[in-house]
């Protein structure tokens, strides 16, 4: 993870209006490991994204996601196909009041979970120790960026299965956890990350450690406006 974003949110679009929201510090704890924790995740993961459970023998993932499948998960032991683990799995956690689950992958890893159908009741039923949503995300390299966008400092998805969300565009409360996880670990006050959902989108996220808050800024596009006529 590099210390390399100096991005702020510009207004590039027309009719794109600058947002800016503070809300609520909030941190990250580590889930335990054991079946019940980090394994049962893991067994979760394989289910949503790869249709592998532990009751598999890896025979059962679609061949379309084989390779994905292999290079995402190593050492299952076949007499014993629990635990899952993952080199690309670096950080599991539970926001404040476990409400969100927090991966934190490798960016390689984040790519490899790309382009794949998710099976959302998977996520929703896989474990019951979140309340509300999954937060995929990784470290952002240079060269991760689309051609012509300034380099960010973090990339996420957010997942909204319990609250019936299958994948939320862009999620400003999300980045309540992001934006203070990434900056502690980038040495940083202000970072901006990429939610990199089909329609995509930037925050940028200030952080206010000692107030407990977190500024957000984003940009919302005028669609359409009119007036409210109420009749007294």
């Amino acid at each position: 993870c590099t210390n390399q974003s100096n991005t702020q949110i510009s207004l590039s679009t027309p009719n794109a209006s600058r947002i800016a929201m503070n809300f609520p510090w909030k941190n990250v704890t580590p889930v335990p490991t054991g079946e019940n924790g980090a394994e049962a995740v893991l067994d979760m993961l394989s289910r949503a994204f790869f249709k592998a459970g532990c009751s598999s023998s890896g025979k059962e993932v679609e061949s379309a996601l084989t390779s994905r499948f292999v290079k995402f998960f190593s050492g299952k032991n076949e007499s014993n196909p629990c635990p899952f683990s993952s080199e690309h799995v670096l950080h599991i956690g539970t926001t404040d009041g476990k409400e969100d689950l927090f991966l934190e992958l490798t960016e390689e890893g984040f790519d490899l979970l790309r382009g794949i159908d998710v099976d959302h009741d998977a996520l929703a039923r896989g474990w019951d120790g979140y309340s509300r949503g999954v937060i995929i995300c990784c470290c952002a390299s240079q060269g991760s960026s689309p051609e012509n966008i300034a380099p960010v400092d973090f990339r996420s998805r957010f997942f909204g299965p319990k609250v019936g969300i299958d994948e939320d565009p862009v999620t400003g409360s999300a980045h309540c956890s992001l934006g203070p996880y990434f900056g502690l670990k980038l040495g940083k006050t202000t970072v901006v990350g990429r939610q990199e959902s089909e329609r995509s989108g930037l925050v940028e996220c200030t952080l206010k450690q000692e107030e407990g808050r977190v500024n957000i800024v984003g940009t919302a596009v005028t669609t359409i406006s009119g007036h409210l006529a109420i009749r007294i």
